[in-house]
C-alpha cells in the first residue's frame, strides 16, 4: 500500500468511509461465482417451471446478467446512476428467464425473499475479513466513520454480513450504491454523503481499492484517498478470478492440491495401504462428484427422503452426509437414510407369481441356470426339491440354456407341490420385506423417494417398486447398464456416469470392467440375504464371507479413507466456486477410466486377491485369485474350445487391464495375452470389413 504513506496519520477527518468488497471483506472466490450459486439454486428448484434451453446455471447467469445492464440504463434515463436494487434484478431476471410464476404477487415476494437469503448466506459463506483491515484503520482518526459500497444489495444486507464477521464493532453504519441509486465511480454517492452530512470534502477521508472510483475520482473532488491494495491479496483475488473463466483448469488444479496427510494419520510411507490412500485422495472428485448429483436429482425430483442401498450405498451415505453437514449444495437436502436390501432380499418377495413370466425377471440377465442358483437367488434351501426335480429329469445343480424353454424346467414350475411350497416361501419373504420397509417408513406419507446405489440396472430398485405402488422411486445410479425387463410404472432412474439406455450414451467402455469399482465401494458388513421376524421386531439377516472382508480390512478401507478424507476440501469448494455435477463429470469420467482402464498396480493386487460375492444368479463366490497358466492363452490360439475357455476365464476375472497390471501376473501369461487379444482385435476387424 504505497499511497498510505501520503496520508498524515495524525490528521483527524470528519469522515472517514470505507469500501466493503476486497477492502473490508474479501471473498474466496470471484464475485459472479455468488450469483451463479443462486442460479444453481433457481435451476434446481424450480427447473421445472423454466423453458428447457434456461435449465443450464450458465445460461441463467447470462440472463442475470442482461436484467442488471436493463435495469442499469433505465436508471440513468430516469437520471440515477447505474444501480439497481436485488428485488428489481429478481423480477425482471425471472421475467427474462421465462420462470412461471402462477402465484400473488405475496407469494412472489416470498419467492424474492428466499433467493435474498440464499444470495446473502452464499456471501456469508465465501467472504472472509481482509487480514490486514483492522490494524489499517486503527492509524487514521476521524469522528465518524462508515462504509460505502457500490453493491446491489441494501445497506442492511452489509451491515449483516459485517455483523457476522465480527466487523460492527468497528463499523457499525454505512451506505449501499442501490440504497439511492448513486455511486461511487460517478462521485455522487461521495457527494451525497457530503451534503447529507453537512462536511466538506477535504475534512473526508476514503480508504478503498479501486484505482478510479475510490482513489483518482474522490481526489479530484478534493477528498483524502488511500488505495489499498494488499500484494498478497490482490495477488489470490486476480487468481480467483481468471479460476472463473477458465473452470477446467481450476478444477484440474484442485485435484492436484486435494492429495496429503489424512485425518487419521494416513501417512505416505510406500506401503500399499499407504498407496490405496492417496488412490483414494486422487480419485475421491469421481466419487463427490456423483454425490452432488445425487443431491441435485434429488432437490430437483422432490424427493421426501434418500434411502442409500447396501452394500456400495453405505459408503455414499457416509459421504452423503458430511457433504449434506458442510452444505455442498448450499440448500437443504432430503435426510439420507441406510436402507438394507439387496437382489436377494427383495427378489422372492417382489414376485407377483410363480411363473415363467416372472422368472424371466432373472432368466433375462441369466439365460444359463441350474435350478440349485434359481433357489438359491431366491433364498429357498434348494435340496428339499432335489426329489422333486430328479422326477422330472433334471438335476439340481445342472446348468441349463434358456430354462424357461426347457419342458422339463416348465414341468417342475408346474408341479402342485413345488407350486404350493413356493408360494408360501414367497407369501412368507413378502411379509418379512413389506415389515422391514414399514421399519424405516416406508411407504408411510411419503409419495416420492430416492434410491441410490451403484447400479448397473437398478433391479432393486424393480423389486421394491412392485411392493410399494403407490410410492414414485427415482433412481440415482453411478451407471446403468441396458435394461433386461419392463420397467415398473413408478420408477425413474438416472446416471451419473454412462447410461447405456440413452439413444448415444457416452463413456459406455467405463462399464465394461465394473466388478473392480464395487470393490472399492464395497463394506465389510456383508450382504443382506433376508428379512427375519423377532419379539423385538424384524431385523436383517446377512451373509459375511471372511476372505471378502479380510481384503476390505487390509486395502479397501484405506481407499475408501482417502475418499472420505476428501469430502470436506471437496464440498467447500464446489459450494464456494458453485459447480455443478454436469460440469465436473467430464474430468471424473476421466479419473474413472484411470482407475479402470489405465490402473495403478496396487489396485490391480488388491483386486486379484478378492473372492467376490456372486451368490444371486450365480449361486456362489466369484475367486479372484484362480488365475489361468500361460499354456491355456497358448492353446487357445489353436482351439475353438481353449478360446471358449479363455473367454470363460476373462469374464470370470472380469477385469481384464487390471490382469495386466497385476504385478504378480506373468510377464509371459501377459505377453501372450496381450499377442492373443490383439490377435482376436484384427481378426473382427478384418470380419467386419468384409460385411460391410
Amino acid at each position: 500500500m504505497p499511497e498510505e504513506k501520503e496520508v498524515h496519520r495524525s490528521a483527524d477527518f470528519d469522515l472517514m468511509t470505507v469500501d466493503v468488497w476486497d477492502t473490508l471483506l474479501r471473498r474466496r472466490c470471484h464475485p459472479d461465482a455468488v450469483k451463479l450459486h443462486v442460479c444453481r439454486y433457481v435451476m434446481l428448484r424450480h427447473g421445472r417451471q423454466l423453458p428447457d434451453r434456461h435449465r443450464d446455471p450458465w445460461v441463467l447467469l447470462r440472463l442475470r446478467q442482461q436484467a442488471e445492464k436493463e435495469l442499469a440504463e433505465e436508471s440513468q434515463r430516469l437520471g440515477f446512476d447505474d444501480e439497481y436494487t436485488h428485488c428489481d434484478v429478481y423480477e425482471r431476471w425471472l421475467s427474462l428467464a421465462g420462470l412461471t410464476i402462477d402465484s400473488s404477487r405475496e407469494e412472489a415476494a416470498q419467492l424474492y425473499r428466499a433467493l435474498e437469503q440464499i444470495e446473502l448466506e452464499q456471501e456469508r459463506y465465501v467472504s472472509y475479513v481482509d487480514p490486514s483491515i483492522r490494524r489499517t484503520l486503527e492509524g487514521f482518526r476521524a469522528r465518524k466513520t462508515l462504509f460505502v459500497t457500490d453493491f446491489y444489495l441494501p445497506s442492511g444486507a452489509v451491515k449483516e454480513l459485517l455483523a457476522f464477521h465480527d466487523m460492527d464493532g468497528l463499523i457499525t453504519d454505512g451506505i449501499a450504491s442501490c440504497d439511492v441509486k448513486l455511486n461511487k465511480k460517478s462521485g455522487r454517492l461521495f457527494r451525497r454523503l457530503h451534503e447529507t452530512l453537512g462536511i466538506t470534502p477535504h475534512r473526508h477521508l476514503h480508504i478503498g481499492d479501486q484505482q478510479w472510483a475510490d482513489v483518482e475520482l474522490p481526489r479530484q473532488i478534493g477528498m483524502t484517498a488511500v488505495h489499498y491494495l494488499p500484494e498478497e491479496e490482490h495477488r489470490q483475488r486476480q487468481q480467483r478470478e481468471q479460476g472463473f473463466h477458465a473452470r477446467d483448469r481450476l478444477l484440474r488444479s484442485a485435484v492436484r492440491s486435494v492429495c496429503g496427510p489424512g485425518e487419521d494419520g494416513h501417512h505416505d510411507d510406500g506401503s500399499l495401504p499407504a498407496q490405496l490412500y492417496e488412490l483414494g485422495r486422487r480419485a475421491s472428485l469421481c466419487f463427490v462428484s456423483f454425490i452432488l448429483h445425487v443431491m441435485e436429482r434429488a432437490v430437483a425430483d422432490g424427493v421426501d427422503k434418500l434411502f442409500f442401498l447396501t452394500r456400495e450405498g453405505e459408503l455414499f451415505l457416509t459421504l452423503y452426509r458430511r457433504a449434506a453437514e458442510i452444505g455442498m449444495l448450499g440448500c437443504q437436502v432430503p435426510e439420507g437414510i441406510l436402507l438394507e436390501a439387496s437382489r436377494m432380499s427383495t427378489f422372492a418377495g417382489s414376485l407377483q407369481t410363480w411363473s415363467c413370466a416372472e422368472l424371466m425377471r432373472i432368466w433375462n440377465q441369466y439365460s444359463t441356470q441350474s435350478l440349485h442358483a434359481l433357489l438359491t437367488s431366491l433364498d429357498i434351501e434348494s435340496s428339499r426339491f432335489a426329489d422333486k426335480a430328479a422326477s422330472y429329469g433334471v438335476e439340481l445343480h445342472q446348468e441349463i440354456v434358456y430354462p424357461w424353454q426347457d419342458a422339463r424346467v416348465r414341468a417342475w414350475l408346474a408341479d402342485e407341490w413345488v407350486k404350493a411350497e413356493i408360494d408360501r416361501e414367497l407369501a412368507d419373504k413378502r411379509t418379512r420385506l413389506l415389515s422391514y420397509l414399514a421399519s424405516v417408513g416406508l411407504p408411510g406419507a411419503h409419495t416420492k423417494v430416492g434410491i441410490v446405489d451403484i447400479g448397473w440396472r437398478g433391479t432393486i430398485q424393480d423389486n421394491l417398486a412392485y411392493v410399494l405402488p403407490t410410492i414414485q422411486l427415482h433412481g440415482y445410479y453411478l451407471g446403468l447398464i441396458r435394461y433386461l425387463n419392463a420397467q415398473p410404472p413408478n420408477i425413474t432412474k438416472s446416471a451419473f456416469g454412462p447410461d447405456l439406455n440413452e439413444a448415444q450414451p457416452d463413456y459406455p467402455y467405463l462399464l465394461d470392467f465394473v466388478a473392480p469399482v464395487e470393490m472399492l465401494c464395497n463394506s465389510p458388513h456383508g450382504t443382506v440375504q433376508r428379512y427375519e421376524a423377532t419379539e423385538a421386531g424384524v431385523k436383517t439377516s446377512r451373509l459375511i464371507d471372511a476372505e471378502e472382508n479380510r481384503v476390505h480390512e487390509s486395502f479397501i478401507r484405506h481407499f475408501q479413507a482417502g475418499v472420505i478424507d476428501s469430502v470436506a476440501y471437496w464440498a467447500d469448494f464446489i459450494r464456494t466456486h458453485a459447480f455443478t455435477s454436469r460440469e465436473i463429470r467430464p474430468l471424473a469420467m476421466d479419473i474413472w477410466t484411470g482407475l479402470i482402464h489405465r490402473p495403478p498396480s496396487c489396485l490391480a493386487k488388491v483386486y486379484f486377491a478378492l473372492n467376490h460375492n456372486e451368490t444371486f444368479g450365480v449361486g456362489r463366490f466369484s475367486d479372484k485369485r484362480r488365475l489361468l497358466g500361460t499354456h491355456g492363452v497358448l492353446l487357445a490360439f489353436l482351439s475353438r474350445s481353449r478360446r471358449e475357455q479363455l473367454h470363460r476365464f476373462l469374464t470370470e476375472v472380469g477385469w481384464v487391464p487390471g490382469l495386466m497390471a497385476n504385478p504378480d501376473t506373468a510377464p509371459a501369461f501377459r505377453w501372450t495375452l496381450r499377442a492373443f487379444m490383439t490377435a482376436r482385435n484384427i481378426r473382427r476387424l478384418a470380419h467386419d470389413r468384409l460385411h460391410v
